[in-house]
């Protein structure tokens, strides 16, 4: 099989031509169903990269140029998929841009990456591939409170116990927008989004605004994590291998599985970047 970059990377993604603004590219963001999005100079060149995460980051800046990411590494199409997995597992980011000769010619995330230790069948256990401390929500806690937690953490999804320390279900930034006072016209207004735009679903919108809620005012509803979290999560035990838990993940569209010890306990989180390293483990 073919584990280079070209085989796993997402080809001719959308871009955005500077000179452009921040709410320029969220709304790529949400019309496209996109996290990321590569920035190109007038002469069309790779010129940096901007996602929901560097507008989280940075609220107040609406001056792309200024925001997009221009320190990031950047992989080529012909690389091994190897060297990307090195540099995932080292930064901690989600998206990786591909350049040939100037131009982007595709996009990679850990995510994506998931297909390649599926074909490789890898079996490294899931408890040597755990690489960050779970942070664990009490079921009675608010959403408020995790708001708190996010903001201070930079952590966006957490499992939840009961009283007895029992695993109960998963709370992500996501699930704070359940209740949130927010509606579609302030969004539109927000983003600059003309009434012709109908073919953008609101929950598109409601996805990207996630990531912009903590300079919006946005009001969090104050009820208990039991109310809004998903209920029983799927979870993989920490014996399972890296092929188990990235079957799971490519199912079901998941980044991250809280983990079960030998009592059925949660053990914690696996993440889709702990997984991929078991390819150059």
């Amino acid at each position: 099989m073919n584990f280079t970059v070209e085989a796993y990377m997402t080809k001719k993604p959308f871009t955005l031509k500077l000179p452009a603004s921040v709410s320029d590219a969220m709304q790529i963001m949400a019309s496209k169903d996109v996290a990321a999005v590569p920035i190109i100079d007038p002469k069309t060149n790779f010129a940096g990269i901007v996602s929901r995460r560097d507008i989280l980051e940075h609220p107040k800046e609406d001056e792309l140029s200024l925001l997009m990411r221009t320190d990031l590494p950047t992989l080529t199409s012909k690389e091994p998929l190897e060297k990307a997995v090195t540099l995932f597992t080292k930064i901690l980011r989600r998206h990786l841009p591909v350049v040939d000769s100037k131009k982007v010619v595709g996009i990679l995330t850990p995510y994506d990456i998931l297909d390649a230790v599926i074909a490789k069948k890898l079996e490294t256990p899931i408890s040597k591939l755990i690489t960050r401390t779970a942070i664990p929500i009490y079921i009675k806690s608010t959403a408020k409170m995790v708001e708190r937690v996010i903001k201070l953490t930079k952590v966006t999804a957490f499992p939840v116990l009961d009283n007895n320390g029992n695993l109960k279900g998963l709370v992500t930034e996501r699930d704070l927008l359940n209740g949130a006072n927010l509606d579609s016209k302030t969004v539109s207004t927000q983003l600059g989004i003309g009434e012709d735009d109908d073919a953008w679903s609101w929950e598109s919108l409601r996805d990207v605004y996630t990531f912009y809620y903590t300079i919006r005012d946005l009001e969090i509803p104050n009820v208990e994590v039991e109310k809004i979290m998903v209920k029983n999560p799927i979870s993989i035990f920490e014996g399972a291998s890296a092929y188990d838990a990235a079957k799971i993940m490519k199912k079901n569209k998941f980044t991250q599985l809280p983990v079960r010890d030998v009592d059925d306990e949660l053990s914690g989180m696996v993440y889709d970047f702990d997984v991929i390293s078991s390819l150059i483990k």
